[in-house]
């Protein structure tokens, strides 16, 4: 059997669609994969992969909109000899800029949740991790909305375009240091990362490539009136270059063609959508099959991923309920699981740092290992705690304790030096646990299962949860009830998806 050989019809299922939805997107409420699964394969494809991209616009927060840094830049050199007043207007940009990338976050969370087009939001987030940038180092929100929206505008089309758009795009060059590189001082930062982690990967190119594709680069700049992309020809280096057997006076774009051309190139996002999308550890079979059908779409992922999800491997054994929910994936599933709303924006953002995923700040330009990784000891019980606080509304750690840690985490922010409780509501469980079940363990114990977790739990837990109510009898409150979808929520089947 091919790889990418497609999903008899009659194998088409329930199970099957709540599979796809969690992987082409964040998930579904039950009613929502009741609606795939009636659809069927090829018309929920369809609905995922050929969305309205009219219905997929939102509007950007409304802050986000250039502005003229080098007039902020000389404006705060005119207070250079009132240093108090440049002191504070710095502290003011800080915080404006901190407000602004935290606004940005639950911007994206809430497109997650809620977008007509999920795989749009999930193939941005795949280009995230791939074109990793980060806030730390690029120090302006407006710049990360723009990239955010060039890899949206981009996600599901040419891998070419998207990686030309990105050696344009302002965080990206303030990343690699690109606005830096002069034709006598070209700057090999970005020529190196397009080709170890962009493009070709590790071992795949020379030193010497690595030169001579700096050389090429040189002339991208920012315009800091207008915040946008420009080309200084002055700066050109218009000699000729030796790039990967090619000679001649090779531009940014030419050496991007060359790299995507390579065979390997194909193997190497192959392999991490492979990763993202259906199983951790590819076989080399299975790197090889994606690769060639990449090459064949010449490098348009709508295509790609259309295959990917029609085919058999997606929905077999060891692709089904194998993969570790990321943080972002944890947060956005889990609330639509729960059919319930979004934590607050800090409560969201200080989640995410706890279990290693801030959106728009990966640890470096790799970006994220993803995987397995996601789950360390700490990660894992915070994962508990946080589930906690989503369905009780309860604080992951007593105040004292956490100040003790000098942290604040999901549920509380930083006010001087205290911890101040971000307030939520506990969940209706009466949307999900309706009374009439309440004192019928068994069947309770059925339907919450099928809406926490993605495959059937074993026999083992699933005593466990019903053996949970059988304890508690006479009580059947909603207390009790939260209880039983707080224990299902920490058992390790609930991390994966």
């Amino acid at each position: 059997m091919s790889v990418l050989s497609p999903l008899p019809r009659l194998k088409w299922s329930r199970d099957k669609a709540a599979h796809l939805l969690n992987r082409a997107g964040f998930g579904g409420t039950p009613s929502e994969i009741d609606a795939a699964y009636a659809r069927g394969l090829a018309a929920t494809l369809s609905q995922l992969v050929d969305f309205d991209n009219a219905a997929a616009r939102v509007p950007p927060p409304v802050w986000a909109h250039p502005r003229n840094i080098r007039e902020a830049r000389m404006e705060l050199q005119s207070k250079r000899d009132q240093p108090e007043e440049r002191k504070e207007q710095l502290r003011e940009i800080q915080m404006t800029e901190n407000n602004n990338i935290l606004d940005l976050r639950q911007w994206w969370l809430d497109r997650m949740m809620n977008s007509p087009a999920p795989l749009l939001e999930k193939m941005t987030l795949f280009w995230h991790g791939h074109f990793a940038t980060s806030i730390e180092k690029v120090k302006d929100a407006y710049w990360i909305w723009l990239q955010n929206e060039t890899l949206r505008r981009n996600a599901l089309g040419n891998f070419t375009t998207l990686t030309r758009q990105m050696s344009r795009d302002p965080a990206m060059m303030i990343y690699l240091d690109l606005q830096q590189s002069h034709k006598e001082h070209p700057n090999e930062n970005w020529a190196r990362e397009l080709m170890e982690l962009f493009t070709v990967g590790i071992g795949n190119y020379t030193e010497n490539d690595v030169r001579e594709a700096a050389r090429a680069f040189t002339a991208y700049r920012i315009d800091l009136t207008t915040q946008k992309f420009r080309f200084a020809p002055m700066q050109q280096d218009r000699t000729n270059k030796n790039f990967m057997g090619r000679t001649g006076p090779l531009i940014g774009d030419d050496i991007i063609d060359i790299l995507v051309s390579k065979p390997v190139c194909a193997q190497f996002i192959g392999r991490k959508l492979w990763r993202f999308f259906v199983e951790d550890e590819p076989t080399p079979e299975s790197v090889e099959q994606i690769a060639k059908t990449i090459r064949a779409h010449n490098f348009e992922f709508r295509p790609v991923l259309r295959e990917i999800f029609n085919s058999e491997l997606f929905y077999s054994d060891r692709a089904m309920g194998s993969q570790v929910k990321s943080p972002v994936q944890y947060v956005v599933q889990t609330s639509k699981t729960l059919e319930s709303p979004l934590p607050s924006a800090l409560a969201a953002q200080n989640a995410m740092r706890q279990m290693g995923q801030t959106l728009f700040a990966p640890p470096n330009v790799k970006g994220w290992d993803g995987g397995k990784a996601w789950i360390t000891t700490s990660t894992l019980l915070f994962r508990y705690n946080f589930a906690n606080y989503l369905i009780n509304g309860d604080e992951i750690l007593p105040a004292a304790a956490m100040a003790a840690r000098g942290k604040a985490g999901p549920g509380f922010r930083r006010t001087g030096r205290e911890l101040e409780k971000i307030q939520r509501d506990p969940i209706n469980v009466g949307k999900i646990a309706p009374v009439e079940l309440r004192d019928k363990p068994e069947e309770l114990v059925s339907l919450l299962t099928a809406r926490i977790f993605s495959v059937p739990v074993a026999d083992k837990e699933r005593q466990t949860f019903i053996g949970y109510l059988e304890a508690r009898k006479p009580d059947t409150s909603d207390q009790t009830v939260r209880g039983l979808i707080h224990l299902m929520m920490s058992t390790p089947q609930f991390q994966l998806t």
